[in-house]
């Protein structure tokens, strides 16, 4: 886990809203501290040292008791076929 911000707010769509420390990439898998998933990653905007980032949630359970928590990306190991063809060269 690498952590990522901390939620200041809930969008009007039931987005959340990441005040984050780097620009993750679009689709990033966001995870609380307890590694539960929260959403991914829908865009990234705002300044670039300290960038905002748009959550798109699961739609499991009550967002709004992740108003000022701390989340983070859970980092997944890539198997796709380009590392598998790149061993056979």
């Amino acid at each position: 886990m690498k952590f990522l911000g901390t939620v200041s707010k809930i969008n009007y769509d039931g987005k959340l809203i990441v005040k984050g420390s780097f620009a993750p990439r679009f689709r990033d898998r966001i995870v609380d501290n307890r590694n539960k998933p929260i959403g991914q990653v829908g865009r990234v905007f705002g300044p670039v040292d300290a960038p905002y980032i748009l959550v798109r949630p699961n739609g499991k359970g009550g967002m709004l008791s992740l108003v000022g928590k701390q989340v983070y990306i859970e980092e997944v190991t890539n198997n796709a076929k380009g590392k598998r063809r790149d061993r056979r060269n």
